[in-house]
């Protein structure tokens, strides 16, 4: 049986000169491309994502922080008031005075209310623990969980 070239059997294609061939490489090819440009785009979209999230849980700790701040500050402005206060006997010109037990229960408490809120915040804003993977702020720690 003849296997050359003839008016019966066409000559021998290659995967370059066959168009069949050539269509679905060239769809190959553009479907490779689609694909990768989408990778690419969720890549991009998801990096863009995880920055937002990060400057929005940049910006509430920096709010937070700012009114934790604020609260502790005027906490201390009263209690700088109330011993001034004592200790000249008078506030806005009228004479003041307060048991000393009061007076030390109010400094103990107001004091340990601004040392607490300050740990708590400090506590909430440098986490320790294991990293949690996939959660939002795993991209603020280190890779490695420091131990409590």
């Amino acid at each position: 049986m003849p296997t050359e070239p003839g008016p019966f059997f066409p000559p021998p294609s290659t995967p370059e000169t066959n168009p069949i061939d050539r269509v679905v490489r060239s769809g190959l090819e553009v479907e490779q491309r689609l694909s990768d440009s989408g990778a690419t785009e969720l890549e991009r979209r998801t990096r863009e994502l995880r920055y937002r999230e990060a400057v929005d849980q940049r910006l509430l700790r920096l709010v937070i922080g700012g009114a934790v701040f604020v609260l502790a500050t005027a906490w201390l402005v009263a209690d700088v008031v109330l011993t001034l206060a004592l200790g000249w006997g008078e506030l806005n010109g009228r004479p003041f005075r307060l048991e000393s037990g009061v007076i030390i229960a109010f400094l103990t408490t107001s004091t340990a209310t601004v040392i607490g809120l300050f740990l708590v915040f400090l506590r909430w804003l440098y986490p320790q623990g294991p990293v949690i993977p996939g959660s939002p702020s795993s991209a603020d720690r280190p890779s490695e969980g420091r131990g409590r």
